[in-house]
């Protein structure tokens, strides 16, 4: 199955980028502010460099299938900093995507830090100096994203079986986090 395969393949990826961004001050009380803006800084212009390439790759019937899936969170972000009147940035870089299944596999990132993202939205809003934030980017799934995640993973474990696609979504995963760990 695709999902445990990038999760097993991605683990320490996955690791590294939360230890970039020191996710782990978020639960014992010493997250700061200045996290709080890294961490959407580095996530901005994550999505700014594989949001549209991402879309050029996407089908019909990916967009319906997956039509409660947020295409567009550099919006959400860009809001996010806009509020916190914090800068954004410019970015030279460029991704180069092969095919559909990495677009899919940079995706998996995507979507699966909204997981995480959800779990920050909630630690913040204990912060007093975030506690009015909207929390536009990493809250906006709200309750559906569990919903949303298992419908991408039993989406993306029925389009990609071969061994060959299992390859190509895992590249573009991991394209995904090494820019991200790059980023920050």
């Amino acid at each position: 199955m695709l999902s445990n395969y990038l999760k097993e393949k991605t683990a320490t990826y996955h690791t590294e980028i939360e230890s970039k961004l020191e996710s782990n001050k978020l639960f014992d009380g010493t997250f700061s502010d200045e996290n709080y803006y890294k961490m959407l800084q580095v996530n901005h212009q994550f999505l700014k460099v594989y949001e549209n390439p991402i879309k050029d790759f996407l089908t019909a019937k990916d967009l319906t299938i997956l039509a409660q899936t947020n295409f567009d969170k550099t919006t959400l972000i860009e809001k996010d900093l806009e509020e916190l009147n914090l800068n954004k940035l410019t970015f030279p870089t460029q991704v180069n995507l092969s095919n559909r299944a990495e677009a899919f596999g940079v995706l998996y990132v995507i979507e699966g830090s909204m997981l995480g993202g959800n779990v920050i939205a909630k630690t913040l809003k204990k912060y007093p100096n975030l506690a009015s934030e909207n929390f536009n980017y990493f809250g906006h799934y709200g309750e559906s994203l569990g919903k949303s995640w298992k419908s991408f993973l039993a989406y993306i474990n029925d389009e990609f079986k071969t061994e060959e696609e299992l390859n190509q979504v895992f590249e573009g995963a991991k394209k995904a986090y090494v820019d991200l760990i790059s980023f920050a």
